[in-house]
């Protein structure tokens, strides 16, 4: 093997060792534990952050209809709202944030059933 050979597949290597580590890191990041939120500035509710392009997004909402129907919940849009996630401080979705009736919130990135969990049945 010639080493320009080998230096290219080194260089492979590398490549799909930095992609593999950024995947593991962007899974744990929305998929990490609930953060409280003091001021939210919204109104008290279960809000749902989406976005078009998120894979597990579909799957979080037929679970948030089927557990509070379909106007149990607003959902909120990466598109639609990108400042509002800004103020949030929401980098990943789906995640799910309860509001009680002082604006003060907890958001649960990733799957909703620990949010679920919270509010009862």
């Amino acid at each position: 093997m010639s080493s320009e050979l080998v230096a290219r597949l080194g260089l492979i290597a590398g490549a799909l060792l930095v992609a593999w580590l950024v995947v593991l890191v962007l899974r744990r990041r929305s998929t990490g534990s609930s953060r409280r939120i003091d001021s939210t500035g919204l109104g008290s509710g279960i809000y749902f952050f989406s976005s078009t392009a998120c894979p597990d997004c579909g799957s979080v909402r037929r679970q948030l209809s089927s557990a509070l129907g379909e106007s149990g919940y607003s959902e909120m849009s990466w598109e639609q709202q990108p400042g509002l996630f800004h103020e949030l401080g929401i980098v990943a979705v789906p995640a799910t944030l309860i509001v009680a009736g002082d604006g003060s919130g907890v958001l649960w990135p990733g799957k909703a059933d620990e949010a679920l969990a919270t509010v009862g049945p």
